[in-house]
């Protein structure tokens, strides 16, 4: 059972890469003094076309016009952008299509007119191929019958051309026309025979350099051991899958090398937010919370820096005791135990139980605040449809709460289908992290036409050293050095509620994971959707 489920993530990472199972990506923020939120369906093969809608918050915008920036090539080597029209029947959304023709990191640019001036939004985008097209068969067979008679057409034009058009009209072909006609065919032929051969090997060339250029995840071996008296899970990722000086070039989002969650297979009743320390190029490790005995589905988000490029590893790990007494090793670690899957009281006993809730219904937090999922109860969300996942928090007094920052934004939220086929690591900006936004921004103000990467020592090393300073700040310090490179306004969350847009990618049953801060105290509460 563990091989298939790691064998189904493993597949499910061809289609995704800050996440598994879900390519849409969503990404709401300010452009200028607009307001906006972009749904992107990139292409699974690249060159291709990616769909593109944006949701504005008003009527006065004149033009929309997008385009793809590629990281390699900067703004200097980007097409020109094309037009966005309007949705008819649709206020304010409007929708284009543009070609990704390069397989790289690649973002979208949005370009907004209107009243209120001139403004520009970038959206990262992992332009790559994650899918190889099968030509239909009876489309074969039809391309296959017409190649075989132009065949026999050209050796036919061949050996007439050099016989029966030699001829006198009216006369009866010679045994010398005869055989030139058998000769010029044959030649025909082996010319056809040519041209096909050297075709074959120029498709096939080009199929080999598509298939090295499809992306290829990176796979996480993990195990777990006892070391001074504590339980730590180490992980490495397969030197293998991957050139280890690419790893060199890890950079830290939202002030962390690595966000890796554990959701216990097929209950979801236990669940952990970890930052595995790197030990190496290849190597993290991270002390385990109180977890309950059992297999656990692992996702771990790692960015290099190269256009802001996110990946998620994948594995399966089987916890064979209960882990107790354990110290946290980081204090933005998290864990949380709830009820299991269609069960309305939980089975496990801890101190940090919480209910898992439903939309529309009020849940109590383990401070004993409450948590509301403002959607309407019994209602069924519908799969490829952009939603707005809002939650407001009331302290125990009933008034509205004080949300703190919690790793330079005022939330996170992980959301798992059941059967682990999806994961998604979110944020109020939506699916895209505001590390690989500044990335692109920063590569698109450079003028040279590379851009400049220091070597992979020189890079890590600086990267250790901010993580360095980063740990050793206050609280209140890191709080604001993260929130300064979020891009992201955070004055709508002081009324207790935090939001994050989602496209949920297939029917089926979901569980959501939100985290906040209140009072120093990280809270996550647990919600249960179903998509249809």
């Amino acid at each position: 059972m563990k091989n298939l489920i790691t064998i189904l993530l493993i597949l499910n990472t061809f289609f995704t890469f800050a996440h598994v199972g879900s390519s849409g990506v969503v990404y709401e923020g300010q452009a200028g003094k607009y307001a906006l939120q972009v749904y992107v369906q990139p292409p699974d093969v690249i060159p291709g076309t990616a769909k593109v809608t944006i949701f504005t918050d008003g009527a006065d915008i004149e033009h929309i016009r997008i385009k793809p920036i590629y990281f390699w090539y900067g703004d200097e080597g980007s097409p020109v952008s094309d037009e966005a029209l309007p949705i008819i029947g649709k206020s304010g959304q409007f929708e284009g299509i543009i070609w990704f023709m390069t397989a790289t990191p690649a973002s979208v640019e949005v370009e907004v007119s209107g009243k209120r001036g001139v403004a520009k939004m970038i959206v990262p985008v992992a332009a790559v191929s994650t899918a190889k097209r099968s030509m239909p068969a009876g489309l074969g067979w039809i391309l296959a019958t017409l190649g075989v008679f132009l065949i026999g057409v050209l050796t036919t034009i061949f050996g007439a051309s050099v016989s029966d058009s030699l001829q006198p009209v009216g006369e009866k072909a010679t045994p010398k026309i005869v055989r030139k006609r058998i000769i010029g065919s044959l030649v025909g032929a082996i010319f056809c025979g040519l041209l096909l051969l050297i075709g074959n090997n120029w498709w096939g060339g080009l199929t080999k350099a598509y298939l090295n250029d499809m992306y290829k995840p990176y796979i996480a071996n993990t195990k777990i051991v006892e070391e001074n008296n504590q339980t730590v899970l180490k992980l490495a990722i397969d030197s293998n899958s991957i050139y280890n000086r690419k790893l060199s070039y890890l950079i830290p989002d939202h002030g962390k090398l690595m966000h890796l969650f554990l959701v216990r297979q097929e209950t979801m009743d236990a669940f952990a937010h970890l930052h595995p320390i790197r030990l190496d190029t290849l190597n993290f490790e991270a002390t385990l919370p109180n977890l309950p005995a059992g297999k656990y589905l692992l996702y771990a988000d790692i960015m290099r820096y190269i256009g802001g490029f996110q990946y998620t590893l994948t594995d399966t790990i089987d916890i064979k005791n209960t882990i107790i007494n354990t110290k946290i090793q980081d204090p933005d670690d998290t864990y949380a135990i709830t009820n299991a899957l269609n069960k309305k009281t939980p089975t496990l006993q801890d101190q940090t139980i919480t209910i898992c809730g439903t939309p529309g219904i009020k849940t109590k937090l383990q401070d004993g605040s409450s948590i509301v999922w403002e959607e309407k109860p019994n209602k069924s969300l519908v799969a490829g449809q952009v939603y707005d996942l809002k939650f407001s928090v009331v302290s125990p007094d009933g008034k509205e709460a004080i949300l703190q920052p919690y790793l330079g934004m005022m939330g996170h939220a992980a959301i798992v289908k059941t059967d682990g086929s999806v994961y998604i690591h979110l944020h109020p900006t939506g699916t895209v992290s505001s590390t690989s936004v500044g990335v692109m921004q920063k590569r698109i103000k450079e003028t040279s036409v590379e851009p400049f990467i220091a070597s992979p020592e020189v890079f890590k090393d600086s990267i250790d050293k901010v993580l360095s300073k980063i740990q050793t700040m206050p609280e209140v310090q890191r709080d604001q050095f993260l929130m300064a490179n979020m891009n992201h306004n955070t004055k709508e969350h002081h009324d207790g509620s935090v939001k994050f847009p989602y496209v949920f990618p297939t029917a089926g049953s979901y569980r959501i994971w939100l985290q906040i801060k209140r009072n120093g105290k990280i809270l996550t509460g647990v919600f249960d959707a179903v998509v249809i």
